[in-house]
């Protein structure tokens, strides 16, 4: 737990007022607690990351379950009104910003997947049994609700995928 605080802590910038890294606290204990050994020891865990969870949802709004698998180098960008769904997968050196929500659709099984090297902008929603490719974007406000291939960029409501042309550097060749 205290190696992942560590580099938790190297991500969200080396500081400790940063919202993020509060809550990556709060979820990095629920995780590790949920592991002990000791049936009594997990009890114990359990009631003080609920408490933990308790004050992270209500302080800044951000609720990560401890069941939610997340990927070295999970970045935070700003800790404020953020959800994720305790049966998401999101993958390495993944950063989100502030008000988004990543989960599931009522009458619908399956939550997100989210690759490796995603960007995730300011009030996106990404819902559904989907996946969102390595190196993909969500565009900020944007609704996901069908699958992101990798190296693209979701945008708008609902979410379209825009495919990079190389247009911008054969421009630049051509001066």
């Amino acid at each position: 737990m205290f190696e992942k605080l560590k580099k938790d802590y190297a991500v969200h910038g080396c500081k400790f007022s940063d919202l993020g890294f509060l809550a990556m606290i709060g979820y990095r204990f629920g995780v590790w607690s949920a592991n002990l050994s000791s049936a009594p020891l997990r009890w114990l865990g359990g009631k003080v990351y609920g408490f933990f969870r308790f004050l992270a949802e209500i302080s800044v709004g951000i609720t990560i379950n401890r069941e939610v698998k997340l990927g070295e180098g999970f970045h935070i960008v700003h800790g404020w009104n953020i959800r994720i769904h305790p049966e998401v997968v999101i993958g390495e050196r993944c950063g989100i910003m502030h008000d988004v929500t990543i989960g599931t659709v009522p009458d619908q099984t399956g939550a997100p997947k989210i690759g490796h090297d995603v960007f995730i902008g300011a009030g996106a929603k990404i819902l559904g049994d989907i996946t969102v490719g390595d190196n993909a974007r969500v565009a900020a406000n944007s609704l996901v609700i069908a699958d992101v291939p990798p190296n693209t960029t979701a945008i708008g409501v609902p979410a379209r995928i825009l495919r990079y042309t190389g247009r911008e550097a054969e421009e630049k060749t051509r001066d």
